[in-house]
């Protein structure tokens, strides 16, 4: 047979057939499947004998009363003689059977808490991922989360609330070995055994008792889509408080009953329309209407008499009440629980004083006030008018049962934390024009974002400082078409605003939601030079036997989130809107940094400030958002009475502190659009603004589009003056985020005052 290899000089040739055999993907991929399916199979074993070798644990609690004491009882003398307020003991609870559960019940809490209950084996992926295209999709009002009722009944019973991986894998696991030792009507049975509603009712008995004066078994369906409409957080949809809430809850279990097949449209619709009557009322037709709800009694609450509830504690407990069932589950409140909070009677009347003296019209604007030490200890917190008439806790935002507010200019200075960071000194210059745009940015409705001066003047060309001082939008709309809004939204996380963000233009101007507790986190951290301390309420917990269960001086985290100098720069430049910009009201004597914030439709009105020591911050506005205006027919500004607010708080709450001064520090090196400025000479109007070589203030309507920026930098000298702080440093960021031309809600533009 012939050589299939042909020689040609020194280089044999192999001929095709003797080509290496290209494999398929499956055949490269082999070694990776077969890693996979060992992973797995391992996986499966390991699920296997956890379902087999962990017990459940046992189920009794005792049941005990918790009190909560103020900052002035010392450790281990919380008791029934020192306690502001002691925590209900006796629960109103009767257990009832399966056979007990009218239908229409059953329909409506599956409807509600878990569709799948009798088709799962104690967890539902299918829901897990329901749930989350609801959170990121769907209507704020949709009940279901991913978490079963055999999930939520392991929680409850046998684990915490704690938000870890550890715990969701244990429930998880927990839940299919309880699905495997009891049938599912026992385990719906004892779930609404257990479930909380309210009004100090553990199980539905108790709830059709203290919400309708009936037996279990003769609710109806509008009765019980309500309480099905509650388990989710029942203090909140009250109809007798909270009537609006407790009807979208009520509507939403009855569409889902509907979906569900359980019940028709017209059915639905006509008891959704049912007004909330705590006693007959009769309609122009002559019919009568009968009451559908008990009146809410003062011994149906959480807690029983409150001290010192003419300062609003009322708020603080049920904020204590509520941390302790997220830390410890539901019912955490009846395990005896001696809980020692931050709350200090003197300085709460302070605070409420000041609120009340600017803020006390029936039917007028509302204030909150928060205010947070140097060790992150809440002292103050005005949350409210009247416990009694509402228990919106407006300190929390959206958390305390409300909305988030617009936070207008006093966002700018995270701006400016975000921009010092990114190495640019407060000497840069920019021009300020009365309007501005930038290409590819728009508003929600897609039209360009046109940021504008409040006063629609042409401040010429003004530093970052200057344009701090007079609250300058165009100026910062031009730093964070610099920074990015990506920037901004990192800077605000880190400093403590936990409400979520969109990394949006208008974003630098405070177009988005947030609450006062937000901004007092963030204010905090540059007055403790860029140290983040969680705000917290309750600085210990000891269980019935004096155990510390929790101590906030170990358990509460510290930690550097931006470098001393950047946030010593941030209060460099505050101190000059006290001094000569738009704060001045807040000027009460001692050295002080703030910065004021008013929306452009005069919905909102602040101002945030901090000495060394102490951080408070002021909102002001209605608890539904709308205008407020002045007597004499002008708009509310955060320069005005919110200023006045802080400046008689902070004089009380700072009297007995020694006054200590601020460091003149500027970080950044890099000069944009340099130039002599005269703003730290001290030549610089009051205002903030200036006459620079590319403009002229005053009343000119032109408008830019972008700022022209200079690629020369100068470097700025830093102040050789320091106060003392952490040696700890925070290493610049070097990584660049893209710009975003993400379209921006309507912005919320500063004030005169703001």
């Amino acid at each position: 047979m012939a050589s299939r290899t042909t020689k040609t000089g020194d280089r044999n040739t192999a001929s095709p057939d003797d080509q290496p055999v290209r494999r398929g993907l499956l055949w490269r991929l082999r070694f990776a499947a077969f890693g996979a399916l060992v992973l797995g199979v391992v996986t499966v074993g390991g699920l296997w004998t956890a379902l087999n070798t962990l017990d459940l644990p046992p189920e009794a609690r005792p049941i005990e009363t918790s009190f909560v004491c103020d900052s002035e009882v010392p450790d281990g003398q919380c008791g029934f003689d020192t306690a502001m307020a002691k925590l209900k003991s006796e629960e109103e609870r009767v257990l009832v059977d399966y056979e007990q559960l009218p239908e229409v019940l059953v329909q409506a809490v599956l409807s509600a808490e878990d569709r799948k209950f009798f088709d799962h084996n104690g967890v539902d992926p299918m829901g897990i991922g329901r749930a989350f295209y609801q959170t990121v999709f769907g209507e704020g009002d949709n009940l279901q989360g991913g978490s079963t009722i055999t999930q939520q009944y392991v929680k409850n019973v046998f684990l915490t609330s704690e938000r870890t991986l550890d715990r969701k894998v244990r429930e998880a696991i927990l839940a299919v070995k309880l699905e495997r030792e009891l049938d599912k009507r026992e385990i719906l049975t004892r779930y609404l055994n257990e479930v909380y509603f309210g009004r100090g009712a553990y199980g539905v008995e108790a709830a059709s008792q203290v919400y309708f004066g009936v037996d279990v078994e003769q609710l109806d369906l509008a009765q019980a889509a309500y309480l099905a409409g509650l388990i989710r957080s029942p203090e909140t949809a009250d109809a007798t408080l909270a009537p609006d809430v407790a009807t979208r809850r009520r509507a939403s279990v009855l569409g889902a009953m509907v979906e569900e097949g359980y019940i028709d449209r017209a059915t639905a619709d006509a008891v959704a329309a049912q007004p909330w009557l705590t006693e007959a009322r009769i309609e122009p037709d002559g019919r009568v209407l009968p009451p559908n709800i008990l009146e809410r009694t003062e011994d149906t609450s959480d807690f029983g008499p409150v001290r010192y509830s003419d300062l609003g504690s009322e708020y603080w407990v049920e904020l204590v009440r509520r941390q302790l069932r997220e830390r410890f589950g539901p019912g955490a409140e009846t395990r005896g629980f001696r809980v020692y909070t931050t709350f200090r009677p003197e300085v709460q009347s302070q605070a409420v004083e000041a609120v009340n003296g600017y803020v006390n019209q029936p039917g007028g604007p509302l204030g909150s006030l928060v205010s947070v030490d140097e060790e992150g200890r809440v002292v103050a917190m005005v949350a409210g008018r009247d416990y009694s008439s509402s228990q919106v806790n407006l300190a929390l935002g959206a958390e305390g049962g409300g909305s988030g507010r617009a936070p207008g200019s006093t966002f700018k200075p995270i701006a400016l934390a975000a921009f010092v960071e990114d190495g640019f000194s407060v000497e840069s210059r920019f021009d300020a024009p009365p309007t501005t745009q930038f290409p590819g940015v728009t508003e929600s409705d897609g039209s360009p974002w046109r940021p504008a001066n409040y006063d629609r003047a042409d401040h010429g060309v003004e530093t970052v400082e200057q344009a701090t001082w007079g609250s300058t939008n165009t100026v910062y709309a031009g730093m964070v078409d610099e920074v990015t809004p990506e920037r901004l939204v990192n800077m605000a996380n880190r400093l403590g605003v936990r409400s979520e963000l969109d990394p949006v233009y208008s974003l630098v101007l405070g177009a988005v939601g947030v609450s006062v507790l937000d901004m007092t986190s963030a204010y905090s951290t540059f007055a403790r030079h860029g140290v983040r301390i969680d705000p917290y309420i309750i600085e210990r917990i000891e269980d019935s036997d004096g155990n510390v269960v929790f101590d906030a001086a170990v358990d509460v985290p510290r930690q550097q989130v931006v470098a001393p100098d950047v946030a010593d720069t941030v209060t460099a430049v505050l101190t000059g809107v006290i001094r000569r910009g738009t704060g001045r009201n807040a000027s009460f004597g001692s050295p002080a940094a703030g910065k004021t914030g008013t929306t452009d439709d005069a919905t909102d009105a602040w101002f945030a400030g901090y000495t060394c020591r102490l951080t408070s911050v002021v909102w002001m506005g209605y608890e539904e958002p709308r205008e407020m205006t002045l007597p004499s027919g002008g708009q509310v500004s955060g320069g005005a009475t919110p200023a006045r607010i802080w400046r008689s708080f902070m004089s009380q709450a700072t009297s007995g502190d020694d006054d200590c001064e601020f460091a003149d520090v500027d970080y950044g090196e890099k000069v944009l659009n340099g130039g002599s400025s005269p703003s730290r000479s001290g030549s610089g109007s009051s205002s903030g603004s200036s006459t620079g070589s590319s403009g002229t203030s005053g009343g000119s309507s032109s408008t830019t589009t972008s700022t022209p920026r200079s690629t020369t930098t100068t470097s700025t000298p830093r102040s050789t003056t320091t106060v003392p702080r952490s040696t700890t440093t925070v290493p610049r960021s070097t990584t660049t985020v893209p710009r975003s031309t993400t379209t921006a809600p309507r912005a919320a533009s500063a004030a005169p005052g703001g």
